[in-house]
Formats: structure tokens, C-alpha cells, sequence
């Protein structure tokens, strides 16, 4: 334990960033929101190759501002084969910090706590991208090759994945906050971490009835996981709402609504108000056949947020696995429980897919396999009981 604190004292103090920019006038993103689409292209232009070189590759933005160049300096052919100096390995996490806000300093967590766990030396910097802007993710990856890095970690929304898919070809890099499926371009040196919401609902759906309920809040995730639902669901979508605040009055839309009796409730959203409305349900005493959740809302929140009676007919969707105890009590010290938080979670099954691959060659210590540059997450189906989640066999 002694060598642990020294290894983490001398960790922290390699890992020195900031984040001084004022907040963002939008909410704070909630897990929900990680799944944002690419933007129309009429707001971010349409990207045309100028002009091909062996040493960079020159694009134009064409946008409603005034055009501007963009330009990628790698070579434009793949590099399979990256060296990483298993001794001294340089870890580069690129964030776009005005879009993911509070996760900025979550990956950073769970990045350092697993870097700590290795025991072994490391480089470690943050490059911060402000936004996902195409000039600035190129611009920062550039700065990354530039000082030597080969292996970046960046948590982007799909719009941002997009991007550094379309442009990047040399480095390595993990987003763990996407979903491989959400980015229609191939590239050998991305891996995808994101977790795979529409097999969660193939696999809730096997415990939906003939009629099926959604609420959704204002995220496109939220609006995403509901196109899941309608498009593999062969029941009747009774009734669908979005609650946009949790301070709503939900009584005009539950109360003698019997379009939810009987029904198969999705509720798409984070835990606060999938509680608030799981508890109104039972308030207005609708006689609803189960409540159906999605990674969004596993937190053990939902025991102190919830009656006993609200959770008798819940189910929850769950692709977070085991974990060592000793890496998570690292994360512990960061303030993080990796067995709640999906994208700490998913940034340490990137580390360790990085590690043993391409640094240590040594086996990994998660189960989870990557597959065509996309992690392969299994999924249970949880029940939360009095005090804890039960897994329901499903074979039965």
C-alpha cells in the first residue's frame, strides 16, 4: 500500500492541467447526451480534398464564414504498425472541453488511475481542443504527433468522431464514448469503446408486452435509443411524451392516462428523472407492465430516489462488467466508482486493449475483446431489488 501512495503521489504530480475557460451557457452534459449526431451540413460545411503530398494532406472547408484550409500532416497511407516504447509510454488525452465539460476531468481520472495501476513510468498530457470544430481537432492532433506521442484517448460525440475518422490516419486513438456503428467510415488506427445501445433494447425488448410506452428527454441520444425501440419493436407505441425538466408537473400527462395501462414503459433518460417519473407512476397508480431502462439510468441512485414499490417491476439494460478491486480503489481515490460510471469504464477497457496490445504484450486484465476496432460489451439484464441489482437469468 505504501508503494501504491508513492507511485500515486509521484503520479499526480507528473499531471498538471487546468481548466480555466468560463462554463458553457448550455447544461452540463449527462451521460445521455454522449451520442450528439454530426451537424446538417449547411452549419458545418461540406470538406473537400485540395491537394495530396506525401508529407500532408490540404483540405477546404466550405462553410457560410469565410473558407478556410485545414491541414493534416501525416502521410496518407495507414500506419499499421506503430512502435510504442513499452518503458516510457506517452499517452495523449485530446478533449473537446466546452462539449463534454465534466467528463473532461472524468477520463482524465480514470486515464491517470490506470496508469498508476501499471506501475511503471509514464507520460501523461492533456491537449485541449475547446470544441469539435475540424480545425481544431486537426490542429491539436498535430500538435500531439508533433511532440511525440503515438497513443491519444479522446471522449468525443459522434460529430467529433466523425471527424477525426474522416481526417486522422497515423496515430492511434480510442474514443471510448462512441459506438463504432454511429461513424459509417472505416479506420484501422480508431477504436471505438461506446457502448451499444440498440442490442440493449433488442434485449429489453424480449420482456416488453403487446403495447409499449416511451419517455424521452430533450437529448438526440434519448430521441435515438426511441428510433431503436420503434424500429425493432413489433408492438404498439401507445404513448410517447419528452420531459424536458425534472421540475415538470407530470400530473396532466399521468394522471386517468390509460394509453399507459398495461404498457411497457421506456424511460430513455438519466437517473433523476427516470426516478422522479417512476415514483409520479406510482402516485397516479398506473397499472403500467414494467418499467424498462437503458445504461443511462444504472445508478445506485435509484434506491434512495425510488420507493421499494417503484422498482418491483424494473428492468435495467447493463454492459459494465467486473473489475480488479485494486484498480478500483485507485479510481475510488479519484473520486470515480467504475461500476456505475460507463465512460470511466470504457476509457479503462481502451487503456488496458492499448496496454496489452501494443506496450506491455501481456494479457489483459478485462474480458471485454475488441472486434473489428470496436470493444464487444455483454449485457444483463438487472433487476434493482430492495438494496441492490439482481441479474435475471434469461435463459429461463
Amino acid at each position: 500500500m505504501k508503494r501504491l501512495l508513492i507511485i500515486l503521489v509521484f503520479g499526480v504530480s507528473l499531471w498538471s492541467f487546468n481548466f480555466n475557460a468560463p462554463p458553457a451557457s448550455e447544461e452540463v452534459m449527462e451521460p445521455s447526451v454522449l451520442g450528439d449526431e454530426v451537424e446538417s451540413d449547411t452549419k458545418t460545411g461540406d470538406l473537400k480534398k485540395r491537394e495530396n503530398s506525401t508529407k500532408y494532406d490540404k483540405f477546404k472547408v466550405q462553410s457560410q464564414d469565410e473558407p478556410t484550409e485545414i491541414v493534416v500532416e501525416h502521410k496518407s497511407d495507414v500506419v499499421k504498425d506503430i512502435y510504442i516504447p513499452s518503458d516510457y509510454p506517452k499517452i495523449a488525452l485530446m478533449v473537446p472541453r466546452r462539449v463534454i465539460k465534466k467528463y473532461a476531468n472524468s477520463v482524465a481520472d480514470s486515464i491517470l488511475s490506470y496508469l498508476l495501476y501499471s506501475k511503471g513510468r509514464f507520460d501523461f498530457e492533456l491537449f485541449d481542443c475547446v470544441d469539435e470544430n475540424p480545425k481544431h481537432i486537426v490542429k491539436t492532433l498535430n500538435t500531439i504527433r508533433h511532440k511525440g506521442y503515438s497513443l491519444v484517448i479522446a471522449p468525443m460525440t459522434q460529430r467529433g468522431a466523425r471527424w477525426i475518422a474522416k481526417y486522422e490516419k497515423s496515430l492511434l486513438i480510442y474514443i471510448p464514448t462512441v459506438n463504432k456503428k454511429e461513424v459509417p467510415l472505416d479506420s484501422d488506427n480508431i477504436i471505438f469503446g461506446g457502448i451499444d445501445y440498440e442490442e440493449q433494447i433488442d434485449k429489453l425488448l424480449t420482456f416488453a408486452g403487446d403495447k409499449i410506452a416511451i419517455f424521452n428527454d430533450k437529448s438526440q441520444l434519448s430521441n435515438k435509443i426511441a428510433s431503436f425501440i420503434k424500429n425493432e419493436s413489433f408492438s404498439d407505441i401507445s404513448y410517447e411524451m419528452i420531459i424536458k425538466s425534472a421540475k415538470i408537473n407530470l400530473k396532466p400527462y399521468l394522471k386517468d392516462n390509460h394509453r399507459l395501462d398495461n404498457a411497457s414503459i421506456f424511460l430513455n433518460m438519466p437517473i433523476v428523472k427516470t426516478s422522479l417519473l417512476a415514483s409520479q407512476l406510482s402516485v397516479y397508480d398506473i397499472k403500467y407492465k414494467n418499467l424498462l431502462l437503458t445504461q443511462i439510468a444504472y445508478n445506485p441512485l435509484i434506491f434512495s430516489l425510488t420507493q421499494i414499490k417503484d422498482r418491483k417491476m424494473m428492468y435495467i439494460a447493463n454492459s459494465i462488467g467486473k473489475s480488479d478491486f485494486v484498480l478500483k480503489d485507485i479510481n475510488l481515490l479519484f473520486g470515480t466508482n467504475i461500476d456505475f460510471a460507463w465512460v470511466n469504464y470504457s476509457t479503462h477497457l481502451g487503456m488496458d486493449y492499448l496496454f496489452s496490445h501494443y506496450i506491455t504484450n501481456s494479457a489483459p486484465i478485462f474480458l471485454q475483446k475488441v472486434i473489428n476496432n470496436q470493444v464487444q460489451y455483454d449485457i444483463d439484464i438487472l433487476k434493482p431489488t430492495v438494496s441492490s441489482f439482481k441479474k435475471i437469468d434469461l435463459k429461463l
